[in-house]
């Protein structure tokens, strides 16, 4: 069933709220991620002294890390857009297609004298071209001799 306008709305504002959110904090996340790789690099130059080599790898290690995270909360704020757009678009459309494609196995199942329902629909057989045809046909359908 395809949601209201306001309904729609009141989503759509909720999902804008969250998006802001996932912004913002995909931001600061990327402000700590670009510092900490700065940071690797600058302790990296101070030449071949171990005990700074060490910090200076995790530093790229987790500044790598949480440029990962922010790309993912960047993604994040485009994938409610989309989802949104999708479910007020596509609504209708899969309503449609989901009545089409019921009403075309009833008509499947009936033809085989059986039915969505449970009901056993009752067919007798043609005696000339054997075309199951529904037991209140005075001709068939097929051939078009009486029954």
């Amino acid at each position: 069933m395809p949601i209201s306008d306001e309904e729609y709305n009141q989503t759509k504002a909720k999902l804008t709220k969250r998006s802001k959110t996932f912004l913002t904090w995909g931001g600061l996340v990327l402000i700590a991620a670009i510092t900490m790789i700065v940071l690797s690099f600058v302790f990296s130059d101070f030449g071949p002294n171990i005990a700074l080599m060490i910090p200076a790898f995790f530093m790229l290690f987790i500044g790598i890390v949480l440029c990962m995270i922010s790309l993912q909360l960047w993604y994040a704020t485009k994938v409610d857009k989309i989802t949104g757009y999708m479910s007020k678009a596509t609504g209708d459309s899969a309503k449609y297609t989901t009545e089409k494609v019921t009403d075309g196995f009833a008509t499947g199942l009936e033809r085989h004298g059986m039915s969505l329902g449970g009901k056993e629909t009752i067919k007798v057989k043609c005696r000339n071209c054997g075309y199951l045809e529904s037991e209140d046909a005075e001709f068939c359908s097929k051939c078009g001799q009486s029954i």
